[in-house]
């Protein structure tokens, strides 16, 4: 017997009545509450059925949502390492770059440097030779000076000399 007949063989079932058989209407009635309950039981088994269905539709659903899902962010993922690689490189390029353009400043600050120097350094012994040089002219000035002097002192002492070979009376008298 298939479910749907055992209902309606219990819903049509016509039991004769026997001496001290069971009592026809107690029967029914058990008969009944148990029709009854086989209907709700199928109804709640429908039900279930098509909220499992529900459910594993749904539950389909999301799967297919969620590896779609995945499959976006590991491209997303894959674009990120990409991005990041260019960016790694970019700042590899700017930071070489930079350090080129520095090297090159600091060799054309440093030869400015070095040429700066040179020429003070060419500047104070041009001002050294021509301190050498007054040195030289002053010793030479002074030495003629000091001839000059030493001649004039020569000279007088001569004419020193010259005047004491005056008689000294004579030497009174123009005193007087």
């Amino acid at each position: 017997m298939t479910a749907d007949d055992i209902l309606d063989y219990l819903e049509t079932v016509d039991l004769k009545t026997k001496m001290r058989g069971y009592d026809q209407v107690e029967v029914d009635e058990i008969f009944d509450r148990v029709a009854e309950e086989i209907k709700i039981l199928r109804e709640e088994l429908k039900n279930s059925k098509e909220k499992e269905r529900i459910a594993e539709d749904h539950l389909e659903s999301e799967m297919k949502r969620l590896v779609l899902r995945e499959k976006e962010i590991e491209t997303l993922l894959k674009e990120a390492e990409g991005e990041a690689t260019k960016i790694i490189e970019n700042s590899r390029i700017k930071a070489e770059s930079l350090r080129s353009s520095t090297e090159k400043e600091i060799q054309i600050l440093a030869s400015e440097e070095r040429e700066k120097l040179k020429s003070e350094l060419f500047e104070i012994e041009n001002r050294q030779k021509d301190i050498h040089n007054n040195v030289n002219l002053f010793e030479h000035q002074f030495s003629a000076h000091r001839e000059r002097i030493l001649r004039a002192l020569t000279d007088m002492q001569g004419a020193i000399k010259e005047l004491s070979l005056l008689p000294e009376s004579e030497d009174l008298d123009s005193k007087s």
